[in-house]
């Protein structure tokens, strides 16, 4: 009878714990999608963001993280990774399509920015190949537009990293790359 009451107990206990994780993990954490974007952008009234003699521009990312209002922001206190591994994106390929990066889910909380090291950029071109370039500043801190957003239990969250370069520069073959970054929260 006594381990009948055992057995009892810890069926209820492993059964309750593993219903816990699951209620915490799908439903206490709000969960936010990150993708990425180059936007276009109408030049004298055409659509054509970049030369049409560059076919790619890969940035590989080494991760993405994105940051907990009212934690020091100058450390990894506060910073919780959304892109884990490295991942190249090819900003061509995402001119009208936004790409998924990750979905992860989140403690409750407001979260402002974003960060994204870039180890290489390399971009090809219709005549010489690829040319690697370097980006001056190997890591971004990006503020999210709109103060943020707020992580609570169930909530989803759609994030929007836009990442453009401009095309002179580019073109100018100087080595250097300089990103213009956004992030902000989309339907």
């Amino acid at each position: 009878m006594a381990k009948a009451r055992i057995a009892t107990v810890l069926a209820i206990l492993i059964v309750g714990g593993i219903a816990g994780y699951f209620f915490w993990h799908d439903y206490a954490q709000g969960t936010v999608t990150l993708r990425i974007s180059d936007p276009p952008q109408l030049q004298n009234g055409n659509n054509p963001h970049y030369d049409p003699s560059i076919l790619h521009i890969y940035i590989t990312f080494t991760e993405i993280d994105v940051h907990q209002a009212g934690f020091g922001s100058t450390n990894s206190t506060g910073w919780h990774a959304l892109v884990r591994s490295p991942t190249t994106v090819d900003l061509i390929s995402v001119l009208n399509t936004p790409r998924t990066l990750a979905s992860t889910n989140l403690a409750t909380g407001t979260y402002d920015q974003l960060r994204f090291p870039v180890s290489t950029a390399i971009v090809t071109f219709s005549s010489t190949g690829n040319v690697t370039y370097t980006i001056p500043s190997s890591s971004f801190k990006v503020s999210i537009t709109g103060g943020g957003f707020q992580s609570s239990p169930g909530a989803r969250v759609n994030l929007l990293l836009t990442i453009s370069f401009s095309d002179n520069e580019i073109l100018a073959m100087n080595g250097y790359l300089t990103p213009h970054a956004s992030a902000q929260v989309v339907g």
